[in-house]
């Protein structure tokens, strides 16, 4: 139906109304998921909201940041599921949207993921590729660290020529992050060399530049007590152990130094963050004999004291998200039950359950949770147009519905 001319001369006196400063700053307020519709209303608003300075700051400035799940099968299909959406009182099911990978090779090649930030998901493609990716957007760029390749003492062999290093098995630490004094998104990596000494390398993803910082690695003979992974928060990245965790080693990306700060006595924690705050989740029993996951979480940034921990009363849940209200979101792969996700409060009470499942754990099936953002890669590549396709079956408690 065509606008009036009533309805135009509101549209245009509104928009002479209001300073564009102002149009802005309130734009800036609206959830990322309603700026596509706002955006058509007129071309100023559109101009506004395509400014990339307009998408940092939205990302800046977001109180509650929409978090989606991305799922990665069989390491060459990609799944996303918007978290978010489980809050609302008539979701009894869950929409998945069938992605297409970022420079998917045929024969397909096999992807990992390596974690997120800002917006930004972090891949592994073989044999020696990595991924900046937006999800939201597609934007994405490819960079190589064939440096490393010949450098590494276990180098395997990809396709019977090419010879890979693939962080999940041949690096010692590896992270991504975000330096804020470089507005830069950093990719950081600790690996055994030929000549038998540990080195560790960043590569600043504006520039595509590795940079060795061999020396500012510890003097350390335990570095097979660390997870490779690390976490992105407050500035800097961090990597707990596999078996009790009494420290947890971080590498400030402003000042490019290594530090510990004392985690909590637990035995074979997994390290997640939970609203921009560190925290560990572990498996066990409760005084009664049940089956439960222990959360614990640093409230406040290094204050030892700050630790609290929460009990949910369910096996082999992993937190993923917290809720706007701070409740927490989990995907979770009981013995006895449906693999779905499980929405607690603190109290351990259960808020709800919605049964998903796109195949078995068993069919490797990795996840990586990020907040959506509009921001474009830092390069110059051209966006590739984003395969979306809306998977028609949904999962509900009374079974599966078309």
């Amino acid at each position: 139906m065509k606008q009036s001319s009533m309805e135009k001369k509101k549209l245009k006196s509104f928009n002479d109304l209001l300073p564009p400063e102002l149009i802005r700053a309130i734009l800036l307020r609206v959830p990322i998921k309603h700026l596509a519709c706002v955006r058509c209303v007129s071309k100023l608003w559109n101009t506004l909201i395509s400014d990339p300075n307009f998408a940092k700051s939205h990302l800046d400035l977001s109180l509650a940041p929409s978090h989606t799940c991305l799922f990665l099968q069989d390491n060459s299909h990609a799944y996303s599921v918007d978290l978010d959406a489980l809050l609302q009182d008539d979701n009894d099911g869950v929409d998945a949207i069938a992605l297409s990978l970022p420079f998917m090779k045929k024969p397909p090649s096999d992807f990992h993921l390596l974690g997120s930030c800002r917006g930004f998901v972090l891949l592994h493609r073989e044999p020696q590729f990595l991924i900046l990716w937006n999800p939201l957007t597609d934007s994405c760029k490819r960079i190589s660290y064939s440096h490393m390749v010949n450098a590494v003492i276990n180098g395997r062999v990809y396709d019977r020529l090419v010879k890979v290093f693939c962080f999940l098995h041949d690096a010692l630490l590896y992270g991504f992050g975000y330096d804020a004094s470089q507005d830069d998104y950093v990719v950081v990596v600790a690996y055994k060399g030929k000549d038998g000494e540990n080195h560790f390398d960043l590569c600043y993803l504006r520039s595509n530049s590795w940079i060795s910082l061999d020396a500012a690695l510890p003097k350390s003979s335990y570095w097979d007590n660390w997870k490779p992974k690390g976490l992105f928060c407050n500035g800097a990245i961090h990597w707990s152990t596999y078996e009790y965790c009494i420290d947890i080693l971080i590498f400030d990306l402003k000042e490019r130094s290594f530090s510990t700060i004392c985690g909590q006595h637990l035995f074979k924690p997994h390290l997640v963050l939970l609203g921009g705050c560190l925290a560990f989740y572990l498996y066990g029993e409760n005084t009664a004999g049940e089956n439960t996951t222990e959360i614990w979480v640093m409230k406040e940034y290094k204050v030892e004291s700050s630790w609290t921990v929460y009990e949910i009363p369910l096996e082999l849940f992993k937190p993923l998200c917290l809720s706007a209200n701070g409740d927490i979101i989990g995907r979770c792969y009981p013995s006895d039950g449906e693999v779905g996700f499980y929405i607690y409060n603190v109290r351990g009470e259960l808020l709800k359950h919605v049964q998903y499942l796109y195949g078995e754990p068993s069919n490797h099936i990795r996840s990586v949770v990020h907040v959506d953002c509009l921001m474009a890669v830092p390069s110059n590549i051209k966006k590739k147009k984003r395969k979306k396709v809306r998977i028609t079956k949904r999962l509900n408690k009374g079974g599966i519905r078309s």
